[in-house]
């Protein structure tokens, strides 16, 4: 149930690869504002990078330190999650507490069996149909849109998300291959902002997100597979190769799915950040978007090949 995280076989790899590439981005952070410590202090990529330190050691004690800490890291991903979603797109008091509630039920579903968690969503969804109908005066003749999007966001958020714990719980060598998933999407999201930025001409999706390019797009499955190479040696062994090759791929694709989603979402209810929870990003919800797809694709693809 518990472990100590500093004699886990990853601690000290994963330690000095964090530190050293903290350091060598925060050295590039410095060339960039010359080496002004005053402008240092006001660069959003440095806010960005203080940001980063905090969620590598945050997300990374809590996953080797045994069953409970994951569980409860998981689940704190999707509460917080669904509250910025559920004030992005306006869910009235009562519906935004269901649906907190429900989303509080998955992490220990997928914990508890895989068949438990594959049940979940119909009877949910059933549950949710009484919402319109006991709670029609709050929601002001909007009752069905609200079970709508209430409905879109545990699926979307909750449920996605939860593919991360089957990962971990139920897949050869899955704290490894989760570790380095998140390890890929990070960095895949850095290089699509740095290829972006230098090289960025041609948009992905303009009326999405006007700021993503194609560009963009080569970054980010490039930082996919610089994050998956960094951490080849938490893969199991015997589907390293296979995991190298075609993983990253995934991901990197997966990052961008998942971030153009978000991005639908919040156009749709003409919103530029999910909340404010993280200096220099936004909300959690801004950080996570990518993994809620990336998730549900590696275990799919970790099934096909196990």
């Amino acid at each position: 149930m518990f472990q100590n995280p500093f004699i886990h076989p990853f601690f000290l790899p994963l330690l000095a690869l964090f530190a050293g590439l903290l350091t060598v981005i925060l050295l590039l952070i410095l060339v960039t504002v010359r080496f002004n410590f005053a402008r240092l202090q006001q660069s959003d990529l440095f806010e960005r990078w203080k940001m980063w330190a905090i969620i590598a050691f945050v997300c990374t004690f809590p996953l080797l330190s045994g069953d409970v800490t994951t569980l409860l890291l998981f689940t704190g991903l999707i509460f917080q999650g669904l509250r910025e979603y559920a004030a992005v797109v306006r869910l009235p008091p009562s519906y935004r507490r269901v649906l907190l509630v429900v989303g509080l039920l998955v992490i220990p579903a997928a914990f508890y069996s895989v068949e438990v968690f594959f049940f979940l969503p119909p009877i949910l969804l059933i549950a949710g149909t009484l919402q319109p109908l006991f709670f029609h005066e709050e929601a002001s003749g909007e009752g069905v849109r609200h079970l709508a999007f209430g409905a879109l966001g545990w699926g979307y958020i909750a449920w996605l998300l939860g593919f991360l714990a089957l990962i971990y719980k139920y897949m050869e060598g899955g704290l490894g291959i989760l570790v380095a998933v998140v390890m890929a999407v990070a960095l895949s999201d850095v290089g699509a902002f740095t290829v972006g930025k230098l090289f960025g001409r041609h948009k992905l999706a303009p009326k999405i997100s006007p700021n993503k390019t194609v560009e963009g797009l080569i970054g980010n499955i490039l930082g996919a597979y610089l994050g998956f190479s960094l951490m080849n040696f938490t893969l199991p062994g015997d589907l390293a190769l296979v995991l190298m090759l075609v993983l990253p791929l995934i991901i990197g694709l997966g990052a961008v799915w998942g971030d153009l989603v978000e991005s639908a979402i919040k156009r749709e209810f003409q919103t530029k950040d999910a909340g404010t929870w993280l200096p220099g990003f936004g909300g959690l919800l801004d950080r996570i978007d990518s993994l809620i797809l990336v998730g549900p694709l590696v275990y799919y693809f970790l099934r096909f090949i196990q």
